[in-house]
């Protein structure tokens, strides 16, 4: 008889070197709060964690899962080691029965999430939140015979359905045991069953299902259930029936029809929690993003909880399910057999799972260089993927000025890219034109754009929003440009915007907000929901709602203003102070120009023809408050500044003459002439120390990125004239 214990309760913590223990529940991190305000000074390196208990070894077998340890686990039971686990995202098993003894026992857990340890992630954009930071139990057995719970952090049991019923299943079960399984509906009753035996440690059978009922996206997410039992242990798993597949011309197709893929990209992080989140917040998390109608959302940057993974199985939201392989290539060999244990341990232990569609490879390795060791461990992941699992498609993220000529488009089965134009390249109105640019170039190729967006911080507003300003208004205008231009490109198979989420980079420090990457469109803590928010629900939600933009900028001092509505009904209309203003007709967006302000108060409210209604008060005032406008605080020290002090600039604007180098080509290019790597050394690495790890990296080894992109991260530490007078000298080297 199985039975399961939670064993989050009476933990003990210390960081190494520190004498005192104190008492913890998991799940914890020590990083709730360091690694998330900024500096880039969050403690990485050991982390001990204690748990005594009594315990009377009666012949029962005792196994302990973690749900999650980042990065290197090592787990002792009375002072002897019961094994090592490397990757801080999925599970692990370990038997515990050797090891325990009659009376007091002592757990103790070793954490370690050292930057310089080979096991990625090593580089990104993100904070690496260290800890037991979800789960741990105990699984007890009072008998020999049960199934295998050892195996890759799994319960063992792998189910492969096809749209037409069929099911194959596996089990690892002791050899020689009889196997029953059976199938269960969504109301419970048996659809099948069977009888099997377990040779050399693992039963197959195939079991038919007439008639299934898909799981055919968020209107109908029909979920079945597998069961295996020998002798007295159980153990079942959910799965569900569903063809899918991606064209390069025509994008996503689910059961057989075509199914646009639209939404957002997830971190696990939560402020004051860190990675440390219970099913609450997930829950929570699932609850804004149904509410805003996505369809799909991909799990950046790193396997997730299994419990969101069930969310989404429930929801009917399409998965891109991916591994921490992002920035950089780490040439060590311990590194290459990390990336190919979390990737197994990524499919194994979510493999049955029908909203997970496509196993992620790797993100944003541009950023760093290619190299031919880099391609062929991308090489290798691909095929260890199809080989674990080859009903799924595999895929990748570039960084957008990755060339449609590199080798990692011709990998996967399919691809994608980060683009930001808006933000780091380009302008809003670039987005269609980048997307036409690169499937005409590669039309082979089924491309999805899997990450797009901009910074907005809650303080900032404009009623002429720009680049850099952080304001609400700015961000909100980058995605509607973004998404109105994809919706227009069918063979686009996906879209996901960056991010669902505010989430934790404690080396940031943007916007006069620090230790965030503030491109969510939901605020760190989840309680407010910026104003881009508002524009995809009115995109993709089909509940009734219309909502006045603007909630945060309500001091004005013009006599007339803008008031910009979202809604996702066919016709508004707007009243200020019991006046009607005008009635509009459109499509998510709707623009109510030179409506007048008075100085007595102004109510603005608005009607929707679907029945519901918002408003707003807009106070009128004599200048713009000073509150609503972001200033860039420059941080250059002096001896920096001395420096650029003795430079001179001809011309301040990005001059890009044709058959020249200039800040705008990516560092890989300007790195290839021995003149333009020693322009950036002289005029940007030698007087600026980078801390930055994922910064220095792109500076020192070239990438896809251009300085002008690294510029947007790193301009605060320097003189404004320093990106014109690295462009002057890259503008006298020819190509």
């Amino acid at each position: 008889m199985r039975k399961i214990i939670c064993w989050d309760s009476d933990w003990s913590f210390r960081k190494e070197g520190v004498p005192d223990w104190e008492a913890v529940s998991l799940p914890h991190t020590w990083n709730a709060f360091d690694g998330q305000d900024g500096g880039g000074d969050y403690y990485q390196g050991v982390g001990w964690y204690r748990k005594t208990f009594t315990m009377k070894p009666d012949g029962t077998q005792v196994y302990i899962r973690f749900g999650a340890v980042s990065k290197m686990a090592t787990v002792i039971c009375n002072g002897q080691t019961v094994g090592e686990h490397r990757g801080g995202f999925s599970a692990f098993t370990f038997d515990l029965t050797p090891h325990l003894r009659d009376g007091e026992n002592e757990i103790l857990v070793r954490a370690d999430n050292s930057l310089n340890l080979p096991i990625y992630p090593r580089s990104a954009d993100f904070t690496f939140f260290g800890g037991i930071y979800r789960d741990v139990q105990l699984i007890c057995f009072d008998t020999k015979v049960h199934f295998d719970v050892t195996t890759f952090g799994t319960d063992a049991l792998f189910v492969t359905p096809d749209a037409q019923g069929q099911v194959s299943i596996s089990v690892y079960a002791p050899s020689g045991e009889a196997v029953a399984l059976s199938l269960l509906d969504g109301l419970g009753n048996v659809v099948d069953s069977g009888k099997t035996i377990s040779i050399d440690g693992k039963a197959q059978i195939c079991l038919t299902v007439e008639h299934p009922m898909l799981w055919d996206g968020v209107e109908a997410p029909n979920l079945y259930t597998c069961m295996a039992s020998i002798a007295d242990d159980c153990i079942s798993t959910s799965f569900g029936f569903r063809s899918f597949s991606v064209n390069p011309c025509e994008g996503f197709f689910l059961n057989g029809r075509s199914y646009p893929l639209h939404g957002v990209c997830r971190h696990q992080d939560r402020e004051n929690l860190g990675w440390a989140l219970t099913e609450k917040e997930h829950t929570e998390d699932m609850t804004l993003i149904r509410e805003i109608g996505a369809n799909t959302v991909r799990l950046a940057h790193y396997q997730q909880a299994p419990f969101f993974y069930d969310l989404c199985d429930q929801n009917g939201i399409v998965v891109w399910a991916e591994i921490p392989f992002i920035s950089v290539y780490d040439d060590r060999r311990e590194a290459d057999d990390n990336l190919l244990t979390q990737l197994r341990e990524l499919i194994m232990q979510n493999y049955n799972h029908p909203a997970i569609c496509f196993w992620g490879i790797a993100n944003e390795l541009g950023i760093g260089g290619e190299s031919d060791n880099m391609i062929h461990m991308l090489e290798e992941l691909h095929c260890f993927a199809k080989e674990l699992d080859g009903s799924r498609l595999t895929t990748i993220a570039n960084v957008g000025m990755t060339m449609p000529e590199s080798e990692q488009f011709h990998i996967t089965d399919v691809a994608s890219y980060n683009e930001y134009m808006g933000w780091y390249e380009g302008t809003p109105d670039d987005h269609g034109a980048f997307c036409d640019e690169r499937h005409a170039r590669m039309p082979e190729i089924p491309l999805a754009i899997s990450e797009y967006g901009a910074d907005s911080v809650l303080s900032w507003h404009s009623a002429e929003p720009k680049c850099k300003d952080y304001t609400e208004e700015y961000q909100a205008i980058v995605h509607e440009k973004a998404y109105t231009d994809f919706e227009k490109r069918p063979y686009l198979w996906a879209t996901w915007l960056w991010n669902m989420f505010d989430f934790a980079a404690d080396a940031r420090d943007e916007g006069g907000c620090k230790g965030r990457n503030n491109k969510g469109i939901v605020t760190f803590d989840r309680k407010i929901k910026k104003q881009a928010f508002y524009f995809y629900k009115a995109k993709w939600s089909k509940d009734p709602f219309v909502y006045i933009c603007g909630k945060r900028f309500i001091k004005r001092p013009e006599e007339q203003i803008e008031i910009k509505v979202y809604s996702n009904a066919a016709e508004v209309t707007l009243m200020v102070n019991g006046q009607k203003v005008g009635t509009q007709t459109g499509n998510a967006i709707f623009c109510f120009k030179n409506v007048s302000l008075t100085d007595e108060g102004n109510l603005i409210t608005v009607f929707a023809d679907n029945g519901v209604s918002d408003s707003l008060a807009i106070e009128k005032v004599s200048e713009m408050p000073r509150e609503y406008t972001y200033v860039v605080q420059k941080d250059v020290s002096s001896n920096v500044a001395q420096w650029f002090a003795a430079q001179t600039v001809a011309v301040k604007e990005l001059v890009i003459r044709e058959g020249f180098l200039s800040v705008k080509d990516p560092l890989e290019l300007v790195y290839q002439y021995p003149e333009g790597k020693q322009a950036v050394k002289e005029v940007i690495q030698e007087p600026l120390r980078i801390d930055h790890p994922e910064m220095a990296t792109r500076m020192d080894t070239g990438g896809a990125m251009s300085f002008a992109s690294i510029w947007n991260h790193i301009n605060k530490l320097l003189p404004d004239e320093a990106i014109y007078i690295l462009n002057e000298r890259l503008n006298k080297i020819p190509k």
